[in-house]
């Protein structure tokens, strides 16, 4: 199907004020120190996660490579991260395309449980039993499901090694009007992204 001239015009004003977007927001997290990004009162927990909630179809290339980068490739894929600094600053330029903030220990285990894949011999498949978590973790004392959920929730030591053996989660599409009355309205979908601190449990009970 071919373009009008005023489609590929849209197009090119939504990239380059995506663009922008992220690039303001860039320059205000550097300006920021850690308590701006996060407040002190909020600091409870330090594991976070991070879900993609806008597919921009139209944004910049610069823009979908970052999401990439961080395993968001896809809306509704979803991370783990530290819930820091420096983990606020990678996603607060994005926030226009990314919901993040704290996770409970339940729903931790529950990602695990219910949406946990791996990567075995280069195949994607569930991280449905403890064998693969001890091949892999073993020398970690990381042998079964319950030790990969504590070591994520509590930042353990071998944090960063956990996060490997998972790949990015595939979460759904929100039940009922939030994914037709939200997320599908540009101008209504930055204002649902961004650092929503404990209400990220609440979000994930609707995708999980």
């Amino acid at each position: 199907k071919l373009k009008r001239p005023e489609q590929f015009l849209m197009e090119y004003r939504i990239r380059q004020g995506s663009l922008n977007k992220m690039n303001r927001r860039k320059a205000q997290v550097e300006k920021k120190t850690k308590s701006d990004l996060v407040p002190k009162l909020s600091m409870k927990k330090t594991v976070g996660v991070a879900v993609r909630i806008h597919g921009g179809r139209h944004s910049s290339k610069i823009i979908k490579a970052q999401l990439e980068k961080l395993g968001l490739k896809n809306k509704y894929d979803a991370i783990f991260f530290k819930l820091d600094r420096d983990g606020i600053a990678r996603l607060k330029a994005l926030d226009a395309y990314v919901a993040y903030g704290f996770i409970s220990n339940k729903a931790v285990t529950e990602l695990l449980q219910r949406r946990a894949y791996t990567l075995v011999e280069g195949e994607k498949k569930p991280l449905s039993d403890n064998v693969t978590i001890e091949n892999v973790l073993g020398d970690k004392n990381i042998l079964c499901l319950s030790d990969l959920s504590h070591e994520i929730f509590t930042i353990g030591s071998n944090f960063d090694a956990a996060l490997q053996i998972l790949c990015p989660f595939n979460l759904s599409a929100p039940v009922g009007n939030f994914e037709k009355t939200i997320l599908q309205a540009h101008d209504k979908v930055e204002g649902k992204g961004g650092f929503l601190e404990d209400g990220m449990d609440a979000f994930l009970q609707k995708i999980l």
